[in-house]
């Protein structure tokens, strides 16, 4: 307690510096990305911080992933900052737009969002319903931010054209002028100290969020590459073990790669209780199969059914 004597003035009591999560939205945008920004999220919640900023750097990544991710920024309930740290590339200019207040370094780029398939090394556009669907999700974000949505139209679909900016036929990308010009972005700074300083927050303790070794392997699972090889590798043990007596190698190999696949998914919210239903009693009919009834009948056929290709 401080007392005073005389005419002295009572010591005020110094300003606590404000709180800001910084999270780093860099390389590909995958599905092991989203519960990791929903962690750094509710932390800075919990932790009563001013703002989570989203360090963004990214040329894009899967849709699905960038979807959860938007809509976890949507209903944070603390101020969102997204920071273009140079380029908010396809799935990334989804996740600048779903912030309350973007920056961007004056060499920065964002837009160029239009949806593509991948398949036999080549990337082709993807179908209209697709492109529909993610140019209404643009949109919408952009709406709900206050910034115009033509121009977030335009980062999806080529038929969309804004006379003087962008005709049709192209897709809409950005620079830090034009984006300012066009009100889709508010402040520039090169730098992290400087754009904190730019959105009121300067002096701010700033606390770097990091991945747990969890979500580093969540990530890794779910990366297309590792989880189609996952699902390769499931499929050949047990169609190899069905084919030999007893259990051996490649039916453990199996029964593991079908676990790291599906328990991946599961921990990013992609497999529910149902797939998990349908795999275990798959593995249980397979098992029959194996070690109950020899030979290929109906217990090997309904077991094999959960990882039979479907459409939708």
């Amino acid at each position: 307690m401080f007392a005073t004597q005389g005419t002295g003035s009572i010591p005020s009591a110094q300003t606590a510096r404000p709180l800001v999560y910084v999270a780093p939205i860099e390389g590909m945008i995958d599905l092991g990305l989203a519960p990791f920004l929903a962690r750094t999220i509710r932390e800075a919640e919990q932790a009563g911080a001013a703002a989570v900023l989203l360090d963004i750097n990214t040329l894009g990544g899967r849709v699905d992933a960038a979807v959860v991710m938007r809509d976890a920024i949507l209903q944070a309930r603390i101020r969102t900052i997204g920071f273009v740290n140079p380029r908010a590339i396809s799935a990334g200019a989804l996740l600048a737009l779903a912030t309350e207040t973007i920056v961007m370094t004056s060499s920065g780029t964002i837009g160029a969002a239009m949806p593509v398939l991948s398949g036999g090394g080549e990337l082709k556009a993807a179908d209209e319903k697709s492109v529909s669907y993610l140019r209404k999700e643009f949109a919408a974000t952009a709406e709900h931010r206050g910034r115009p949505s033509e121009f977030a139209e335009a980062m999806v679909d080529v038929d969309v054209a804004i006379p003087g900016v962008v005709a049709k036929g192209k897709l809409l990308t950005l620079t830090l002028s034009e984006a300012m010009d066009h009100h889709i972005v508010e402040f520039t700074a090169d730098t992290l100290e400087s754009a904190l300083g730019a959105v009121g927050l300067v002096d701010a303790e700033v606390r770097r969020a990091s991945e747990t070794w969890a979500e580093t392997l969540v990530r890794f699972l779910t990366s297309p590459i590792v989880a189609s090889l996952l699902m390769t590798i499931g499929l050949l043990g047990i169609l190899v073990e069905l084919r030999a007596p007893g259990f051996s190698l490649p039916g453990f190999a199996g029964l593991l790669s079908f676990a790291l696949f599906f328990g991946g998914h599961w921990l990013v919210q992609l497999a529910g209780r149902e797939e998990l239903v349908l795999v275990g009693a798959g593995v249980l009919l397979v098992g029959t199969e194996v070690f109950v009834i020899p030979g290929f009948g109906v217990a090997g056929i309904a077991g094999s059914w959960p990882w039979w290709p479907r459409s939708g």
